[in-house]
């Protein structure tokens, strides 16, 4: 029998040894966005199937026949067109709009589109850790910017940029979560968007919005997104359906200047993501995005609620912060 072969000296560098475990989920963790499982809209995105297979079922089995667009499904495109202007205040075409396999995919693609080894890369302080491995499988040179319960603080970027730069390792781009941040839950006011913004034009440093917890706020005001507040294109907007439905549909999308999407899109392995779970999605939000939210505001309210009633009954008076 012949020697058991060895990859050991042929793996890249960039790839890392990630054990082949059974997927285990903990009861309580608190480093994923999971939905309370009872606000999934099961039947409601079912019956939206339904409907659209049956009111024009050579239209959905073309739909199956064929490899989705690169961009993804055109209905579910528009709506996104849509919904970006009347919920996050700037309009941008079909178009000009990718689908992708979960906000991931958008971010994972950017990131190559935009980041070669050894560039210096801003974000939170504090972050979330899906972002952050991407970052390091690209070879990106982190660098954390300092946040405070309102987020990031922009005269400590304004800061950091500069003294960076003159150390000749000017930042390539900077990512951030401004809404819910993950994981500090932290948002983002108007008056700090703008001011990053201003940051972001005077060193000439593109801003990588992640976008993908906007839907979740069941209180407050929702602050402007990055884009609706620049149209430069010094802008990359991402966000995501899977947060606001269903983790399991993988369903995200990005937009950004002509010459990045055409990049990232260089990046993009096959066609656009499942026809079926696009079609879903566009049917049941068409006429379902409000009474759902509704249905599942109250839901995570109260889990707030019972984590802070139990932050403060087990840490309360140990000198412990939390943010809500």
């Amino acid at each position: 029998m012949a020697d058991s072969f060895s990859y050991d000296t042929l793996f890249s560098e960039n790839s890392s040894d990630t054990p082949l475990n059974v997927v285990k989920h903990a009861k309580y963790d608190f480093a994923v966005a999971y939905p309370a499982p009872e606000t999934l809209p099961m039947d409601g995105l079912i019956q939206a199937l339904r409907t659209a297979v049956d009111s024009d079922s050579m239209k959905a089995a073309q739909g199956m026949a064929y490899y989705p667009h690169q961009l993804g499904s055109q209905e579910l495109r528009e709506y996104t067109s849509e919904k970006l202007t009347s919920d996050r205040g700037f309009t941008v075409g079909a178009d000009e709009i990718a689908l992708t396999n979960g906000s991931g995919e958008s971010i994972g693609l950017v990131i190559q589109a935009l980041t070669n080894p050894g560039d210096v890369v801003l974000a939170e302080e504090f972050v979330y850790m899906g972002t952050l491995n991407q970052l390091r499988r690209s070879g990106a040179d982190i660098r954390g910017v300092a946040i405070d319960d309102g987020g990031i603080i922009p005269e400590a970027l304004d800061e950091q940029i500069a003294e960076l730069t003159a150390n000749g390792s000017k930042p390539k781009y900077l990512y951030t979560i401004p809404e819910h941040q993950n994981p500090t839950g932290s948002t983002l006011s108007a008056e700090r968007r703008k001011a990053i913004l201003d940051i972001a034009h005077k060193h000439r440093m593109p801003i990588l919005e992640d976008d993908c917890y906007v839907d979740l706020r069941f209180e407050g005001e929702t602050q402007p997104a990055f884009r609706a507040l620049d149209d430069s294109g010094i802008v990359v907007y991402v966000a995501s359906y899977s947060k606001l439905l269903a983790p399991g549909l993988r369903l995200g999308y990005f937009t950004a200047a002509p010459e990045v999407m055409r990049r990232a899109l260089g990046f993009k392995q096959g066609s656009g993501p499942n026809q079926f779970a696009a079609m879903a999605i566009e049917g049941f939000l068409r006429n379902n995005l409000d009474s759902h939210r509704d249905s599942f505001s109250p839901v995570l309210r109260a889990k707030r609620d019972a984590m802070v009633a139990s932050l403060e009954e087990n840490f309360g008076g140990s000198g412990a912060e939390w943010s809500t």
